[in-house]
C-alpha cells in the first residue's frame, strides 16, 4: 500500500536550511585550498599548490635543486609550472587572460591597451586596498616604476604589478635604456691601427669594419663577418644612434613645435638608413643579417669568433656571458681581445631613449583564492628584501658567498662560472628585475660591473649635454585607441626591407612613409587633440 507522507512548513525550513548549510559547508571546503596560518615557529602550516608562468625555461628535474626547494620549503607551496616561449609570450598571455584560463600569477609583457581592457573585463584580480601596507617591501620597489601610480589613478585601484628594473642600485641619472652599448675586437683593432675609445659614431665604426674587412687581422677567411647586427641589433646601434625617435618605443612623440610627430618620417631615420644601408652593400653586414634570430648576430663573435662587432647591450651581466663563451668556444681571455663602447650618431650627438623604471609586469588570476594571493605576495615580499636578494642573486651564505673585508661581498663560486650554472632557471625572482643587482653582484667580474657603470654615466652625462634623448611621453605611452593599436609596425623588419630595395633609398622611403600616413596620420590627430 503506498503511503503520502506530508511535510510541515517548520520541518521544511528546516530541511531547507540544512541543505543550504552542506551546500555552503562543500562549497566553502571547494574554495578554500589552505590558510596562511603559521605555526608558533613562523612557518605556514599548510601546503598550497600554485601555478606560475614565466619565459624563464625550467627544464625537468630543475625543481629538485637547492634553490627551488629552499622556496618551496620556506613558503610551504608546491609550484605548477608553465614555460612560456619569448616569441609566443604575448599571444600565449592574451590566450590565457580572455580564456579564463591565466595560471595564478604570471609575468606579462605590460601592453597597456590589453591592460585597460582586462581591467574593465574583469580578467585581471584586484588587489585589495590595504595591500601596500602589509606588503610594504613590493610597495616601495613598485612606487619607483612610475607605472604603477599613473595606472592607479586611471583605474581606481592596482590589478597590475609592473617590474620594477632598479630598486637600491639605480646606475646613472637620468636613466637611460640599457641598449646601445657594443664590442669589438681589440686584438683585431690594435692590428690594424684602430683607437680604442669609450664612445664611437656609427660611421667610425664602419671604417674599422672596413679595416678589418679588407685585412682580416683574425685569418678567418671567408667566413668573416665586420658587423654582426641581426635586423634588431641595426636598428639600435645604426638607425637609433642618427634618429631618437626610429624605434616603436618614442616614434609617436612631441616636438620642439608643440604638436606630435611620427619619428621613422624623420629625416634622421633617413640618415640612419642610408647608412645601414651602405654598410649592407660594402659586405660590412651579413648578407642574411635581416633573416637571424635571437643570438645568431653575437655567436658570431662570442661562438665562432668570425665578427669584428656585435651588439651587447649594457648590463655587466651579458658581458660575463661574453667571457665565459669566449673561454668555451674559442679558448680565449675576453678581457684581451673585447672591448665595450656606446655609440653616438654620426653628428656626434648621442640618441637613446630615456629608461622608464619598469619592464613587463605581473598579473593574478581573477579567480585567484585570497589564500593563494597571500602566499605569493608573502613571497615576493620577501624576494624585494635585502635577504631575499641575496638569496636570489647569491645564493647560499657561507655555501655561494661571503662577507670578505670592510664587509664586501665576496663569491664563492668557482671562477668563471654564475649562480644560474649551479642553480639554473631561478624564476623566484618574480618581481624586481635582476638589473638592480647586476650592479653590485662579486659573482659579476667588477671590472665588468664598473665597465657597465661607466657606460650608464656616460649616457647620462652626454644625454644631458647637447644630446637627444627621447623622453619618455605618458601621455603618449598611456593612450589608447584603435587607431593607435592599428599603428603599430614590427620596424626593424620594415627599415631591413627598405634598405634592401632597389633604386633610391631615398625615393623608397618617402614612398613607405606615404603608405603609412592612412594610419599614422589618425594617431597623431588623436594625440594632438588631447587635452
Amino acid at each position: 500500500m503506498k503511503t503520502t507522507t506530508k511535510l510541515s512548513w517548520k520541518s521544511l525550513v528546516a530541511l531547507t536550511i540544512c541543505l543550504t548549510m552542506l551546500l555552503v559547508s562543500a562549497c566553502s571546503n571547494q574554495a578554500s585550498e589552505g590558510s596562511n596560518e603559521k605555526d608558533s615557529s613562523g612557518a605556514y602550516k599548510d601546503k598550497l599548490k600554485i601555478s606560475v608562468a614565466s619565459t624563464i625555461n625550467l627544464k625537468d628535474g630543475e625543481l629538485d635543486n637547492k634553490f627551488h626547494q629552499h622556496w618551496m620549503d620556506k613558503f610551504n607551496l608546491e609550484w605548477d609550472y608553465n614555460y612560456v616561449e619569448w616569441d609566443s609570450w604575448g599571444e600565449k598571455l592574451r590566450l590565457w587572460i580572455n580564456s579564463g584560463d591565466l595560471p595564478d600569477v604570471a609575468a606579462w609583457n605590460y601592453i597597456h591597451g590589453d591592460g585597460m581592457n582586462y581591467i574593465d573585463q574583469g580578467l585581471l584580480y584586484k588587489f585589495p586596498d590595504d595591500w601596500k601596507e602589509r606588503w610594504p617591501n613590493v610597495a616601495a620597489a613598485y612606487s619607483l616604476t612610475g607605472l604603477g601610480d599613473k595606472l592607479e589613478e586611471l583605474k581606481g585601484g592596482t590589478y597590475i604589478l609592473p617590474r620594477p628594473v632598479y630598486y637600491e642600485n639605480k646606475p646613472a641619472d637620468p636613466l637611460v635604456n640599457q641598449i646601445g652599448v657594443i664590442a669589438l675586437r681589440k686584438d683585431w683593432a690594435e692590428a690594424v691601427g684602430f683607437e680604442l675609445k669609450d664612445v664611437y659614431t656609427t660611421s667610425e665604426l664602419m671604417d674599422y669594419a672596413r679595416l678589418v674587412k679588407e685585412q682580416d687581422p683574425g685569418k678567418v677567411g671567408s667566413s668573416l663577418v665586420p658587423i654582426s647586427y641581426n635586423a634588431a641589433d641595426a636598428l639600435t646601434n645604426i638607425i637609433m644612434p642618427n634618429s631618437e625617435h626610429a624605434r616603436v618605443e618614442s616614434a609617436f612623440y612631441k616636438g620642439e613645435d608643440g604638436q606630435y610627430h611620427w619619428g621613422p618620417a624623420d629625416q634622421e631615420t633617413l640618415a640612419g638608413l642610408q647608412i645601414m644601408q651602405q654598410a649592407y652593400k660594402e659586405g660590412l653586414l651579413n648578407p642574411e643579417f635581416y633573416t637571424w634570430k635571437n643570438s645568431e648576430g653575437s655567436d658570431n663573435f662570442r661562438v665562432s669568433g668570425t665578427a669584428a662587432i656585435t651588439s651587447l647591450g649594457g648590463l655587466a651581466s651579458y658581458r660575463q656571458d661574453v667571457d665565459k663563451a669566449m673561454k668555451k668556444n674559442l679558448n680565449v681571455e675576453s678581457d684581451d681581445v673585447v672591448h665595450t663602447a656606446i655609440v653616438l650618431g654620426d653628428d656626434g650627438k648621442y640618441r637613446n631613449l630615456e629608461q622608464v623604471n619598469f619592464w613587463s609586469a605581473l598579473v593574478f588570476s581573477p579567480d585567484i583564492s585570497t589564500e593563494k594571493f597571500e602566499r605569493i605576495m608573502d613571497l615576493l615580499d620577501y624576494s624585494t628584501s635585502k635577504d631575499g636578494q641575496m638569496i636570489l642573486n647569491m645564493g647560499f651564505e657561507g655555501e655561494d658567498w661571503k662577507y670578505g673585508d670592510n664587509n664586501e661581498l665576496v663569491s664563492l663560486l668557482p671562477e668563471g662560472t654564475s649562480l644560474e650554472d649551479k642553480y639554473p632557471s631561478r624564476f623566484e625572482g618574480l618581481y624586481l628585475l635582476g638589473d638592480d643587482f647586476s650592479v653590485i653582484n662579486p659573482a659579476i667580474k667588477k671590472d665588468y660591473r664598473e665597465r657597465a657603470v661607466l657606460h650608464y654615466q656616460d649616457k647620462a652625462k652626454l644625454g644631458k649635454e647637447g644630446g637627444k634623448l627621447a623622453t619618455y611621453d605618458w601621455d603618449v605611452q598611456l593612450y589608447d585607441s584603435k587607431s593607435k593599436n592599428q599603428a603599430t609596425f614590427d620596424y626593424e623588419k620594415e627599415y631591413a626591407n627598405l634598405i634592401l630595395q632597389s633604386g633610391d633609398l631615398e625615393a623608397n622611403w618617402k614612398k613607405w612613409v606615404e603608405s603609412k600616413q592612412s594610419l599614422v596620420q589618425p594617431v597623431l590627430d588623436e594625440l594632438n587633440n588631447l587635452k
